[in-house]
């Protein structure tokens, strides 16, 4: 069995905003979720700071912490600082005195709705210097120049982003490159071995165990456990550097297990086999003008694609070509059906259809069909720019309805393909499985989705990048026919254990979590004429 680390969260909030979302009220609730997920200890902010005082939402975070039974020991405030402090009356001294009834150095930087920058904070970060503070701030709450600016000043304070989305990961990768005062969590960090590839770059001191979203689940701790790294460098990343930071180096124990929803997470998280049919539904191969990756040539990463699905038993992956959806699809279809075929017994693929190549696409779907690689069609409408309702389409609806294919399209809030424009299409093509991926993407995209599995048998809600919604998957899963959920991943630009572990610590049974896992998309499969 394998042993986990006991794990420190630093991105960890808890309060009722004035714009709502509000997903842990009390600190309470913070614990209910650390006592569920296996969360030893937590840096936690009041989140109403984002626009109230900070003082006073610092206060009130220290008085809920000392009055929530077994919050003692672990929960710890990360304290919100603001420059407004500078010119209240006795500002400064009221944060210093809230820094020493609970020491843990931790100061919390929210921008306040960009009104407010780093640099300001330089009279306050002099006078509390000597408590060796660090700054934890979301990674869109100050500006490139505004953070090198400050940590080029104070090189002694230690500054971690959090939240670090995969569109900003260049961004704050060469952050961590100029400024070695520069850490950051892995709570958003979902894309293909980042983990990884941040540690042999700039070293396990530089990250820290951090959770997102309620909607994330066990996600990051799942990605923790199973990256390809040293024990040493993961206990560092679940608590080590924390302990530093904090000063609080007492030894940190595992909690035992209150874990009781199924039987897959625990065997996940302790390496084990599930033991059960996995299969990816949603995936691409091929190099990327936006995520970084390691490995960005097909060849390259079929090798490390087999080896993360044996690692964590995917049984099949279906994806398509990189190549063939952001450029010519042609060439880049004909491209990954080459490359899959030695393969077909484990990885096949989608056809990608851009209807702007509609002309050359459609005489040679028979070719491609006959073959062992692709078993359906792929849509990337919001990255096209065309609306999923073009008639320019009609070739590829009307050939999977008569031969009883899947199409798996990119859903997400608003135009182009919001899964309301479905509504006609699934009427006029029942043959179809119309698999949305990502479920519709942010909260009216999942309402949506939602909406339309409800009168559609033949629709499908699939799991990758959901998290953007904060629909609890729970409540989901109670107004939509768990045989309409298929699981996928996004591999290889996202990574196979951040959602495959986002899905399994849902608090769901076995019997629910297996056929969304596999059972599914293989009765999906087997549809076709």
């Amino acid at each position: 069995m394998k042993s986990q680390p006991a794990l420190f969260d630093v991105n960890a909030s808890f309060g009722k905003p004035s714009s709502g979302n509000v997903e842990f009220p009390s600190i309470q609730d913070r614990l209910d979720t650390m006592n569920r997920l296996g969360i030893s200890r937590s840096l936690v902010w009041n989140i109403e700071s984002v626009q109230n005082h900070a003082l006073s939402s610092n206060q009130k975070l220290l008085d809920e912490i000392q009055n929530t039974p077994g919050a003692a020991g672990r929960i710890f405030p990360a304290l919100t600082v603001s420059n407004l402090m500078i010119y209240e009356r006795e500002g400064i001294e009221s944060l210093t005195r809230q820094m020493k009834r609970m020491p843990c150095r931790a100061l919390r930087f929210t921008a306040v709705f960009g009104r407010l920058t780093l640099m300001q904070l330089e009279p306050i970060i002099r006078s509390i210097r000597k408590l060796k503070p660090f700054i934890v701030l979301g990674y869109d709450q100050a500006s490139v120049a505004d953070i090198l600016e400050f940590t080029a000043e104070f090189p002694d304070v230690p500054l971690i982003l959090t939240q670090v989305f995969w569109s900003a990961e260049v961004t704050v990768f060469d952050l961590l490159r100029r400024r070695p005062n520069i850490l950051m969590d892995i709570s958003y960090l979902h894309t293909f071995q980042a983990i990884e590839l941040l540690v042999n770059h700039f070293g396990a001191d530089r990250l820290v165990f951090g959770t997102g979203l309620k909607s994330h689940n066990g996600a990051a701790i799942g990605a923790l456990a199973r990256a390809d790294i040293t024990e040493a460098q993961r206990k560092k990343i679940a608590h080590g550097n924390l302990d530093r930071l904090t000063g609080l180096n007492s030894a940190q124990q595992t909690l035992p297990s209150h874990w009781k929803a199924n039987t897959l997470w625990p065997r996940f998280l302790e390496g084990q086999p599930l033991g059960v049919d996995v299969v990816d539904a949603h995936g691409h191969l091929g190099p990327s003008g936006g995520y970084i990756l390691e490995a960005q040539e097909e060849r390259q990463q079929l090798k490390a694609c087999l080896q993360s699905m044996d690692a964590i038993g995917i049984q099949t992956f279906i994806l398509s070509g990189m190549q063939a959806l952001m450029g010519s699809p042609v060439e880049g279809n004909d491209l990954i059906e080459t490359i899959l075929r030695p393969y077909s017994d484990r990885i096949v693929g989608y056809l990608a259809f851009n209807p702007f190549y509609a002309s050359e696409l459609t005489p040679r779907f028979d070719a491609y069909f006959k073959g062992p690689v692709f078993k359906g069609f792929k849509t990337l409408c919001s990255y096209w720019r065309v609306d999923i309702t073009d008639p320019r389409f009609e070739p590829m609806w009307a050939y999977a309805n008569r031969h009883h294919l899947p199409v798996l399209n990119h859903t997400w809030d608003g135009g182009f393909n919001g899964p309301a424009m479905f509504k006609d299409l699934v009427k006029r093509y029942p043959n179809i499985s119309f698999l949305l991926g990502h479920s519709g993407g942010g909260d009216q995209g999942r309402e949506e989705a939602e909406a339309l599995a409800q009168k559609h048998s033949n629709v499908y809600l699939e799991w990758c990048g959901s998290f953007c919604s904060t629909v609890r998957w729970e409540d989901t899963l109670k107004r939509v026919n768990p045989r309409q959920v298929v699981f996928g991943t996004d591999a290889m630009v996202h990574g196979f254990e951040w959602e495959l572990a986002r899905l399994l610590s849902l608090d769901i049974p076995d019997s629910v979590l297996k056929p969304i896992l596999g059972g599914n998309m293989r009765r999906i499969l087997a549809q076709r004429k």
